[in-house]
């Protein structure tokens, strides 16, 4: 099946850049991955297999889980960007003007269902061609990369949301939490029900880290005064 990340991902972060008005990019890029998320509980007797890749499971398990998550990545977003290194062309700080992003409940309610939708017809692509499974590996690869670059050189985030938030750096601290959180799991990773499964375990993997950064950038997170948004309503972009 195609990869969580990078290719379903690269599938409908296109459609951000195309329309940046119309999705909610972090919800479209999160709800792409959300069905695949459901591995990470492989064995733990929650009936969330195969509910995530069925058309029911979009409102019943990829939904909900998408508009968490969106919320706490915005959350992060200063926090997380300030210790990342600025990568050129990349342009990586910038994503933490993420925080004072805005969108209507709409758009982001339906960029959550595109990106899981998308997922799903993926996943149905690669069993209907079973020769496309590397190929959408290496396209996939090679469209995020594309539009990462493209966010980066044309300062795109920054045009859409202004500056990031001002938060102070505090790296070691930031990387020892990051460290003390997706570790241990990751170590753990071999050890649970279904390990030997690649799509179980590479879902795992994803969540530690992503678990090990959201928690150290939220443990420093300050909260801002909400922002002026750029198209004259408080907070709106």
């Amino acid at each position: 099946m195609p990869l969580t990340f990078p290719s379903h991902p690269a599938a409908v972060l296109p459609l951000k850049t195309w329309r940046p008005r119309w999705f909610d990019g972090v919800a479209l890029a999160v709800g792409s991955m959300a069905p695949d998320l459901a591995y990470a509980l492989d064995g733990s007797g929650l009936p969330v297999w195969p509910l995530s890749h069925q058309v029911v499971g979009l409102v019943g398990w990829c939904l909900p889980l998408t508009l968490v998550l969106t919320c706490l990545i915005r959350r992060a977003a200063p926090v997380l960007a300030g210790h990342l290194p600025d990568a050129g062309p990349l342009a990586l700080r910038d994503y933490g003007a993420l925080r004072t992003a805005r969108h209507r409940w709409p758009i982001t309610v339906c960029s959550a269902l595109v990106g899981a939708a998308s997922h799903l017809i993926l996943d149905r692509l690669e069993f209907v061609v079973p020769a496309s499974q590397n190929i959408m590996h290496v396209l996939g690869t090679v469209t995020l990369a594309a539009v990462a670059v493209d966010l980066g050189r044309r300062r795109l985030i920054h045009r859409w949301h202004g500056d990031p938030p001002p938060v102070p750096r505090r790296p070691v601290l930031f990387w020892t939490i990051a460290a003390s959180v997706a570790l241990p799991l990751i170590a753990l990773t071999p050890f649970l029900p279904g390990a030997s499964l690649s799509h179980t375990t590479g879902a795992r993997l994803l969540c530690a880290c992503g678990a090990g950064l959201l928690t150290a950038a939220l443990s420093l997170f300050r909260p801002e005064p909400a922002a002026q948004g750029r198209y004259g309503r408080p907070g709106y972009r």
